[in-house]
């Protein structure tokens, strides 16, 4: 018999802790609370108990978002989760359902609201977030361990990062995710990068522009490192494959007009009638 694979016997031990120790982490909003048994409090759970009902195509790929007025005041709330893209349907709402849970429990009056899982994030606010971008607040995770050779290290996991940046950010309005993987020296490095899909290209760019620039300053040079916006989020490790295949494949895209109808448009039918138109113009570390 082989003997044990000890570094991977101590990430498989990383992979089953890592949750239970370090998530859900919450973040309860400082923007004032409501009162219970209030009608913002009944339009909270109503919007968070959607998730495991809601048919939406996009939570079929990761992402869902509701509002709705709060009956008797001027105010709207707006709900946002995502989860990580390579997890099914099914497994996405179970995530999403649990962290709308936890929200309430964790948060329990607050008037907004961000809550961190390992797959997934609920977050939920009475100030418009849908297509807007959110770095704040971040989550940051490192493992405590560093690369031999950092500047061979690091200059290969820019690289990977680069690509997959503009692969995330020029996914269409169902997904924005993108993951890769580079060797250098003795280490293989697996990456990571996701925006919620409602950002524009460019919004997802930036995001994750910020989310990198906190990545430099905390935990250059780290084995590994994960960190979460409310928007976008940024994930590496070395020698360990931490992602799977997409779990639901987008679905093609439509077929393309012939040249015929993009030059002349679809005919009409012949009117009989005349016709008149008008144009008008903060840091955690682990240590596996």
């Amino acid at each position: 018999m082989n003997p044990p694979n000890l570094p991977l016997l101590l990430l498989l031990v990383f992979a089953s802790t890592i949750n239970a120790q370090f998530f859900p982490k919450p973040y309860c909003g400082s923007t004032g609370n409501f009162t219970a048994d209030s009608t913002y409090e009944t339009t909270l759970t109503t919007l968070l108990s959607s998730i495991s009902t809601t048919k939406s195509l996009s939570l079929t790929y990761g992402f869902f978002n509701t509002s709705s007025a709060v009956s008797g005041t001027s105010q709207i709330l707006y709900v946002i989760g995502s989860c990580h893209g390579d997890l099914t349907a099914e497994s996405c709402r179970a995530c999403l359902d649990a962290s709308a849970s936890d929200i309430r429990r964790l948060c329990p009056l607050q008037k907004e609201a961000v809550l961190y899982s390992e797959n997934c994030t609920v977050r939920y606010s009475n100030a418009s977030i849908f297509g807007t971008v959110t770095t704040d607040p971040g989550y940051q995770l490192s493992n405590v361990n560093d690369v031999t050779s950092p500047d061979t290290y690091n200059t290969a996991l820019r690289s990977l990062l680069d690509g997959l940046q503009a692969e995330a950010a020029g996914g269409d309005s169902l997904r924005k995710y993108a993951t890769g993987d580079v060797p250098v020296g003795l280490y293989t490095i697996y990456a990571m990068e996701q925006c919620t899909p409602d950002l524009t290209e460019q919004n997802c760019r930036n995001c994750l522009a910020t989310v990198f620039q906190r990545l430099v300053v905390c935990c250059a040079g780290k084995m590994g490192v994960k960190i979460m916006a409310p928007s976008c989020q940024i994930r590496y490790e070395t020698n360990d494959q931490f992602f799977d295949p997409v779990g639901e494949p987008l679905p093609p895209p439509p077929p393309a007009a012939s040249p015929r109808q993009l030059l002349f448009g679809r005919l009409q039918p012949p009117s009989t009638a005349p016709s008149w138109s008008q144009r008008s113009s903060s840091t955690c570390r682990w240590n596996p």
